[in-house]
């Protein structure tokens, strides 16, 4: 009664709306955690020596490495407001997410620019070696037109004659050893040549360099030599049998070591460059010997036999590792410059044999700051696979608290992915240093398809290293492991989107997957062909909003009529079990997702899968592929979910 007195009642608030009550709340969310972040003191970060050197699970590194920004209980509260409900920092989770983000042009430009200011090289020794040189050099100073492959020829039986060959009496000669023991069953150069290689490297052993004459006569007698003699002899055999040869002296590059910046290093090797078939080729039965301690950094061969790959290789392949002292002695026409080739990747035989080239290399992607990544991309051909490890040495402390080197290596498994553009198989590698060394090497490795069948070793042999120098801040982070599946061979994928290993509880993610033929097919429905005028989707930029991604029937559009041009299926295993399909996304044109025009960033073919999930489930998360004989799951992806 009292309240409508007079025709007036007491004024009540009006109602509000439930969205405006939930954009409120986000907001005042978000400026709490933003001022809890801003008011924050500086946090002690756990020491990267105990991190690289201690072995921890993937859960237990994961927690220790998400707790830096959230150690307060105001913070806490925040993170609860903000949707994490574990004290799990939101600015974190999104820096490990985009912190693999593929580079730009405008951020590789930016890179080399930064380097050009630091005084360090910025370089493309890669196209420079190939825009500048016109082939090796012939008999004539001319380059060779048609190079003979000499590593395709069959001289086993030289090698087994040679290994078998009798005893020497003593004072045997160089002249006498070549035209009465070694080369006499032989009349072509070639084999002459092999027998002088495999009789050299095999049968006298390494031993380490020393001032004094060169006396070939004990060479043969002690079967033991160093680098010089070793060229040496071979020489002094094949001007014994008519084979024009010299010996060269220059640098051996030792894998991914960090060149010095416009001084050509002392000379520490030597080879012998030989003209065979009115071409220049290049022999080190030096480091072909078994017996030869760094061998096994260039070479997967045998302990027995000789390493082939050092029999008449070609001068433009040897300058990868061997860098003459003399420009002349190169046989490369035109010579190039020491710089070019002192910043060539040190590759080795792998990296021939499986005709891998590298793709837009410069040196200025190996120098990173803070959180930056080491981005590598180089094409292969499509029964070639490919795995990545970086390798730092180790280190230690002593009871005064000084840090020094243990001795040990340590190794941080990079991220190595195959996907397809412009028809060409390519692998893009990623990689960082596992703490704050500072300097590290990345080691790829590179075989045929389908020896892989587990993470816990790499069948392959090196194919090429790069030094990686990083500078500032690292924060803990590892890469989503990708598993081989022996059992879906059919098709490459390649994990888009999260690339990190680690997810936060009760967050959002797009998971977004690329796949395409394992062999370049004409016409598939996962390649432009068969959409043209219409962009494929950027698989490296990441959505703006997870509201705005959208998806299609995972069958796709164009079903095909050909069982092997017919999609993967794919799909996420939650910790408990569940499987949830990915659908395939539709294809825009122009713009890709997260809106990054295309000339930013090179289009890719095949097609790209995905689905939002929200992780509210602590452990493992799988990604799956279908295998091609069989209606079960392969797992070809894990990230860790934590609380």
């Amino acid at each position: 009664m009292g309240s409508g007195l007079g025709g007036l009642v007491q004024p009540r608030a009006p109602k509000r709306s439930l969205f405006k009550k939930l954009f409120d709340t986000a907001k005042t969310g978000v400026a709490t955690s933003r001022s809890n972040l801003g008011s924050g003191a500086d946090l002690a970060r756990p020491s990267p020596f105990s991190r690289s050197t201690t072995a921890v699970s993937p859960a237990t590194s994961g927690m220790s490495s998400m707790t830096g920004l959230g150690s307060s209980s105001v913070e806490r509260n925040a993170a609860k407001e903000m949707g994490l409900g574990s004290g799990v920092d939101w600015v974190q989770v999104r820096r490990d997410i985009n912190r693999s983000n593929s580079l730009s042009k405008i951020e590789r430009h930016e890179r080399q620019d930064r380097c050009q200011m630091l005084d360090h090289p910025a370089l493309n020794p890669v196209d420079e070696l190939y825009q500048g040189a016109e082939g090796d050099e012939g008999a004539n100073g001319m380059p060779v037109d048609d190079p003979i492959d000499y590593q395709s020829i069959n001289l086993s039986q030289v090698d087994k004659s040679t290994r078998f060959s009798s005893s020497l009496p003593p004072l045997t000669t160089a002249v006498t050893l070549a035209t009465s023991y070694v080369c006499r069953p032989y009349r072509s150069d070639v084999q002459r040549m092999r027998a002088i290689f495999s009789w050299v490297s095999e049968r006298i052993a390494w031993e380490e360099d020393f001032e004094g004459e060169i006396d070939t006569r004990r060479v043969i007698q002690s079967k033991r030599a160093c680098a010089e003699e070793y060229a040496v002899l071979v020489m002094e055999m094949c001007a014994a049998v008519g084979i024009e040869c010299e010996v060269v002296r220059g640098y051996l590059k030792t894998p991914g070591e960090t060149p010095d910046f416009g001084i050509m290093p002392r000379s520490n090797h030597w080879w012998n460059a030989v003209l065979v078939d009115n071409e220049w080729r290049m022999v080190d039965c030096c480091l072909a010997s078994p017996s030869n301690p760094r061998r096994h950094l260039y070479s997967g061969a045998g302990n027995s036999a000789a390493d082939s790959w050092w029999f008449l290789t070609r001068p433009t392949q040897l300058c990868w590792t061997h860098i003459p002292e003399h420009h002349e002695q190169q046989h490369i026409c035109p010579p190039q410059a020491h710089e070019v080739l002192l910043n060539l990747p040190c590759a080795c035989s792998p990296y021939f044999k499986n005709m891998m080239q590298m793709v837009d290399y410069n040196t200025s992607l190996t120098r990173i700051e803070d959180l930056e990544m080491v981005h590598i991309k180089f094409n292969v051909p499509a029964d070639v696979e490919v795995a990545a490890e970086v390798e730092v040495r180790a280190y230690s402390r002593d009871q005064d608290g000084d840090v020094f080197e243990s001795g040990e290596m340590v190794k941080k498994r990079a991220l190595a992915q195959a996907e397809w553009s412009n028809g060409y198989k390519r692998y893009t590698v990623k990689a960082l240093l596992p703490g704050d060394e500072g300097q590290g090497v990345l080691k790829i490795y590179a075989g045929k398809r389908g020896l892989m069948h587990s993470i816990k070793d790499i069948p392959h042999p090196m194919a090429f290293a790069l030094p990686i120098t990083h500078t500032g801040e690292n924060p803990p982070y590892d890469f989503v492991t990708r598993h081989p599946t022996p059992h879906a061979q059919r098709h490459d994928i390649y994990v888009v989107q999260p690339q990190c290993q680690r997810l936060a509880l009760n967050n959002t993610f797009v998971f977004a997957i690329r796949q395409h033929p394992s062999s370049a097919i004409v016409d598939s429905i996962m390649t432009p062909a068969s959409n043209p005028g219409c962009a494929s989707p950027i698989p490296f930029a990441r959505p703006s909003s997870a509201m705005s991604m959208t998806a299609s029937s995972a069958s796709g559009s164009n079903p095909s009529t050909v069982s092997g041009n017919k999609p993967a299926k794919l799909a996420i295993q939650t910790p408990a079990g569940k499987i949830l399909r990915l659908m395939r996304k539709d294809d825009r044109k122009g713009i890709g997702v997260g809106g990054r025009n295309t000339r930013d960033e090179e289009g890719s073919d095949g097609g790209t899968w995905e689905t939002i999930i929200k992780c509210s489930e602590k452990g493992v998360w799988r990604g799956l592929v279908l295998a091609d004989r069989t209606a079960r799951w392969c797992v070809f992806a894990e990230w860790v979910c934590l609380g």
